[in-house]
């Protein structure tokens, strides 16, 4: 480290402090390796921090894209119209040149990511008018879909597991140089989301003496907790119900 910035270094914890940045907060940097005040005081503000961790990490996701389209017009985030919201959302769900083009519902969550950041601008003075404005009902996506459901029979499971996770053939017998070291955790992982319904994040940030054991009276399913900064709920408290055709209840 430099002479020059080690003083700086030494006083950051200090710096972030002073400036209310906490763990976990968003920070978003310009391709000049430039930090933008306002999107650092947005993603510090209320109206951001109030969303769940997994919420606050999509929207920081969708707001880059759409950071990265207005780059590449020249244009800063207080400077779009809603023609830019327009093409921008052309380009990400219709635009033949995309290969990856997007469904729907992600549409709606980056205009939700997006209304958000221009409803507090707004609020705050920094910009005047939101492209998004008299926009949020009407422009919804009609091709939505609330979950993209597969449902698997007990059987075919069991052949995805034995296949997938433990290097099995369709036969049973073992795949001729399987190299699976991780086989055993990742079946038991996977296994616990499928038999308590919780999601990827929840079930890893189980420690294993949080392991529910103790089933409920007259039942088959064991009775837990989970932490509350892991969950999306609100509120922020999740019981867990783990057993064979598990299910979690708010």
């Amino acid at each position: 480290m430099s002479r020059g910035l080690r003083p700086w270094a030494e006083r950051l914890a200090e710096q972030e402090l002073a400036s209310g940045t906490v763990v976990g907060d968003a920070v978003f940097l310009s391709p000049e390796y430039r930090v933008d005040p306002g999107l650092s005081r947005y993603t510090r503000s209320f109206a951001f921090r109030a969303h769940p961790f997994e919420t606050r990490r999509n929207y920081a996701t969708d707001l880059t894209l759409w950071l990265e389209f207005l780059w590449r017009r020249s244009k800063g985030w207080r400077e779009a119209t809603s023609r830019d919201l327009d093409d921008f959302e052309f380009w990400r769900r219709l635009a033949p040149q995309n290969p990856v083009r997007v469904g729907g519902s992600k549409r709606n969550r980056e205009r939700a990511a997006i209304t958000g950041l221009y409803r507090w601008a707004v609020r705050e003075g920094l910009v005047r008018v939101s492209p998004t404005a008299g926009r949020q009902a009407a422009g919804r996506a009609r091709d939505a879909r609330p979950s993209n459901v597969h449902w698997l029979t007990p059987r075919t499971w069991k052949l995805w597991a034995d296949i997938g996770l433990r290097g099995r053939t369709a036969d049973g017998g073992p795949v001729h140089g399987w190299a699976g070291r991780l086989e055993d955790r990742n079946t038991v992982f996977v296994e616990l989301l499928t038999t308590s319904g919780l999601r990827r994040q929840e079930a890893a940030s189980l420690l294993t003496f949080e392991v529910p054991v103790q089933r409920l009276a007259g039942g088959r399913y064991c009775h837990g907790t989970v932490a509350s900064e892991s969950t999306r709920a609100k509120p922020l408290t999740d019981l867990l119900h783990a057993g064979a055709g598990g299910r979690r209840d708010r």
